[in-house]
């Protein structure tokens, strides 16, 4: 057996470690409305869950933020108090965690624990972290109560884990998995029969905590009557694991947010708009709710359908607030606006005696975030001689109709030093084309040496299209873009096209990533004309999980060699390596292609969709990778990667002193370089000045105006790097 099992890995493409080098940049600079966004690379927030945690082991709660639409998690230190965005960590979190995820310490260890949805009910794993690094071990497959039955949750829920008896241990309050009108509160057994809190063992107490029952919207009722004749029913409880969920999400938010020793509620529904709060009038041991309000009373909070809340300290004032955003797994009758669906309520007041400011917004508007699932793709769009980032998208619901646009970033920056100005977000006017789905590539189509436009969309009728318009611009000049024109080929709305010229042959050939896993690819006879030749490119077929798969192609490395790059529902990257053909069979995969700068080089883990554009913005020798998502925003990540670089195994070692300067300032490479020095508007204003390895040189600043400008060190053999320096009068 062991033989056949080594035939099988010998046969296979190689997965190769650190071969590729990529890493997050959140400092390039985008403006939004003339306003210039602080945290522009982050990923956009769509159905947004917000904890705090101590990433980094500082003392200071930092900030965690699962993104259920996307099934991914966001960290963000909390430095000065500000929440700066770190993408070391999500890797280092169970990828079990689904659905909703709640930090709590059930060992009383003063480390937070993860508890997170499983089929089962709720899977634990404790933390037991000791270093950088965090680490955990599964502490329950699923928890369990009374004589082994499943603790179950809806997975569209958020159940509230909260010590409710106040007896130090926490325990679980969900509405009933069934029926979904009353709340089972489950009581943790821990202290009461070992002294200690970390045995994680439950009795249900009873299935009507508080004693009220959800009827409908604004319809809950008090006192046991139930909202059918006779009052209040308790089943009988099937014994072993349940199989039927009830239909809609519910939300639990214990608090007590009165300061009176007991839990009140807070707590929302899948097909209602606002939240509703409950006072308990009763104590710690019996909870009692007698009445409700939509939430806070003088500005509930809500959305078209299922708003939930998440009470911490979130502006670092030492006073937890309310934040709010939308739970829904999905933009049900596409009448969510995604871009605006998270607000922060601060409180003025104390944790005892609240004091809700009305609302405003809260990270999302420091985002770039265009609403549902991004798809960029990057070219001169206005022939200064820089790259300019194009972004088509799911849709936007704009009060009436469900509708996608293209947006135009431009880049105001240089050829060296990128900057991104959204400066027309109707591009082309195919706003009122009633598209959704917009999905833009800038590729040469006719082989005529310029960049085209092709993109895929579905009109109103649900009938999705493949058009082109062709440029009549020379390539100096902005793109002039002809009458669209529709490619003739039978596609899904899910799939994914790029265009490339796959076999070599001159003319411009059609990959397709299906919803179902497979990349497909389509051989171009001429004039546009495209026939399948492969079902399953590069042996990348149906794979349920790596679903919803794209491709791009890119000579990623500098080698001269294309490598064909996909994306998947996995949220991982993978580089195939090896000569393109039509019959493309990799040589090796690349996965672990994201630099961590506390575990070296991991798999990335972005979100069930990551449509990718590559392009050099620095003048590097190297493409830099933009990735969207269908949390309408981006990640931009710098291209760190040596193996096959034709221009050296490194990058030249640069120091510029001092920074800011006046009349002069020293550089110093380690390699014997030549510089250059660019103004931020692109224009070079000295060049040809050499320096020897290991040496400083003085170089004079007479005749510059005060501002920003570049220095690129080249040589030819490693590779170019460009550093900033500040000139002050």
């Amino acid at each position: 057996m062991r033989r056949i099992a080594l035939l099988v890995l010998l046969v296979l493409p190689t997965l190769v470690s650190a071969q590729y080098q990529f890493r997050s940049n959140t400092d390039i600079p985008v403006t939004l409305d003339d306003s210039e966004l602080m945290l522009p690379w982050t990923g956009g927030l769509n159905s947004a869950q917000f904890l705090k945690f101590d990433l980094n082991h500082d003392g200071t709660e930092d900030l965690v933020i699962y993104h259920r639409i996307s099934k991914e998690l966001t960290t963000f230190l909390a430095i000065n108090n500000e929440y700066v965005f770190n993408a070391d960590y999500p890797s280092m979190f169970p990828p079990e965690v689904e659905d909703w995820l709640i930090l709590k310490d059930y060992d009383c260890d003063g480390l937070k624990d993860i508890f997170t949805s499983t089929p089962f009910g709720i899977k634990v794993f404790r933390n037991i972290t000791t270093g950088d690094r965090l680490q955990w071990e599964e502490a329950a497959d699923f928890l369990r109560f009374d004589s082994g039955i499943n603790l179950q949750v809806n997975a569209s829920d958020i159940p509230g884990i909260e010590d409710i008896d106040g007896d130090g241990d926490l325990d679980i309050l969900s509405y009933r998995f069934s029926t979904a009108s009353t709340i089972d509160y489950y009581k943790n057994t821990s202290i009461e029969t070992t002294g200690e809190c970390g045995a994680l063992t439950f009795i249900r107490e009873t299935r009507i905590w508080g004693g009220f029952e959800e009827c409908n919207c604004n319809d809950i009722v008090f006192g046991g009557v139930g909202c059918n004749p006779g009052g209040i029913i308790e089943p009988e409880e099937p014994q072993g694991i349940q199989q039927i969920e009830h239909a809609g999400g519910k939300t639990v938010l214990p608090l007590d947010i009165d300061g009176d020793g007991d839990m009140d509620l807070i707590t929302s529904d899948e097909f209602c708009e606002t939240l509703y709060f409950m006072e308990n009038v009763g104590d710690s041991d019996n909870a009692v709710m007698t009445s409700f309000v939509s939430f806070p009373e003088f500005a509930p909070a809500g959305f078209f359908i299922f708003p939930s809340a998440f009470y911490e300290d979130f502006d670092f004032d030492g006073v937890k607030d309310l934040v709010i955003s939308s739970n829904s797994d999905q933009n049900l009758l596409n009448q969510i606006d995604f871009r605006n669906n998270v607000t922060i309520y601060r409180n003025n007041g104390t944790n005892t005696a609240v004091d809700f400011q009305p609302p405003s917004p809260f990270l999302q508007n420091q985002m770039i975030d265009l609403g549902e699932t991004t798809f960029p793709t990057l070219g001169d769009i206005d022939g200064d001689g820089d790259l300019d980032l194009l972004v088509g998208n799911r849709g936007n619901y704009n009060g009436s109709e469900f509708v996608a646009n293209l947006f135009l970033f431009e880049n105001t920056g240089s050829r060296l030093a990128p900057e991104f100005e959204l400066t027309d977000s109707d591009y082309l006017n195919l706003g009122g084309a009633e598209l959704r789905n917009i999905k833009p590539q800038l590729v040469d189509l006719d082989g005529d040496q310029d960049l085209d436009l092709t993109y895929f969309a579905t009109n109103t009728s649900n009938q999705p299209a493949l058009f082109y318009r062709l440029n009549s611009a020379s390539s100096d000049q902005s793109i002039s873009l002809g009458e669209q024109q529709t490619i003739s080929l039978s596609l899904d709305e899910d799939d994914q096209p790029y265009f490339s010229d796959i076999n070599g042959d001159g003319q411009i050939d059609l990959l397709v990533g299906n919803p179902l896993g497979a990349l497909e690819l389509y051989t171009n006879s001429g004039g546009l004309n495209f026939t399948l030749a492969s079902e399953e490119f590069a042996g990348i077929g149906n794979n349920f999980d790596r679903r919803n798969v794209s491709a791009i192609v890119h000579d990623i490395d500098n080698d001269g060699t294309r490598e064909l790059i996909t994306s998947d529902n996995s949220g991982e990257i993978r580089i195939h390596s090896g000569e393109l053909s039509a019959s493309f069979e990799p040589d090796s995969i690349s996965t672990n292609i994201a630099y961590n700068s506390i575990s070296s080089y991991v798999p990335t883990t972005y979100g069930v969709i990551s449509p990718m554009a590559f392009g050099d913005l620095t003048g590097s020798g190297l493409p830099e990778l933009i990735v969207g998502n269908n949390r309408g925003g981006f990640y931009y990540l710098d291209n760190n990667s040596e193996r096959g670089n034709t221009t050296g195994l490194s990058a030249i070692r640069v120091e510029v002193f001092p920074n800011p300067a006046r009349e002069t300032f020293f550089v110093r490479t380690d390699v014997s370089s030549t510089l250059e020095i660019y103004a931020m508007t692109g224009q070079r204003v000295n060049s040809g000045i050499e320096i020897n390895g290991n040496s400083s040189i003085e170089i004079s600043l007479s005749g510059l105006s005060p501002g920003i400008y570049l220095i690129r060190a080249f040589n030819g053999t490693n590779r170019p790097t460009v550093k900033r320096i500040i000139v002050e009068r």
